[in-house]
């Protein structure tokens, strides 16, 4: 089974790519149309600007086949690759995401009289919503490492995985069929993190 991770030229992938390896994964680092032969799983981690990752991924024609892969196969989205899955950003209002779920990306909002740290960046608790495979071996309420400035806070329940607070409640991890994504960083949330993926690399959805 080889697992691809998709690199899209402006974030840093291998700290992804250390993780699944260590697992015993067979990556494949995929940057034009042509990587995806082969290709059984993919994994669309990153950081930075919603806008600028999908120009990019525009301009290299991969919209189309990461589109026609998560049609099908089983697809792990990371902080950036949670957020692409939807149709827009407040961030980049001009490009649009992938469109798998209608909803649009928010700005974190700062309650009055509050200094809530923008990015939200470290760790925070996760709370399972509902059951899921890739939560075997994990307990709810545990913490896992964060950054981000934007999020995802509607969205049907039945797509709603778990969910974070900071100033606000966010959804840190959704799913839909073969899908699923994750606002925390499971590569840099240690052990338990490790399991996370390890489980992903043992899903058949």
């Amino acid at each position: 089974m080889k697992i691809g991770v998709i690199d899209y030229g402006a974030s840093n992938i291998f700290s992804v790519v250390r993780a699944l390896n260590s697992l015993g994964a067979n990556t494949s680092v995929v940057k034009k149309p042509e990587d995806f032969n082969g290709i059984d799983k993919l994994v669309f981690p990153g950081q930075g600007s919603m806008g600028s990752c999908m120009s990019r991924l525009n301009k290299a024609e991969m919209v189309i086949p990461i589109k026609e892969f998560i049609e099908e196969k089983p697809f792990l989205g990371i902080c950036l690759g949670l957020q692409v899955l939807f149709s827009g950003s407040q961030e980049s209002i001009e490009e649009k995401g992938l469109g798998v779920f209608s909803e649009e990306i928010k700005k974190f909002e700062s309650p009055e009289n509050t200094k809530l740290k923008i990015p939200h960046m470290g760790w925070n608790q996760v709370d399972f919503s509902q059951d899921h495979f890739l939560w075997n071996g994990l307990e709810s309420g545990a913490n896992y490492y964060f950054v981000h400035s934007y999020l995802s806070c509607k969205l049907k329940e039945e797509f709603i995985y778990s969910k974070t607070e900071h100033g606000q409640i966010f959804n840190s991890a959704i799913s839909k069929d073969n899908i699923f994504a994750t606002q925390f960083h499971p590569e840099k949330s240690g052990k338990l993190g490790l399991k996370f993926l390890e489980n992903f690399l043992n899903w058949r959805p």
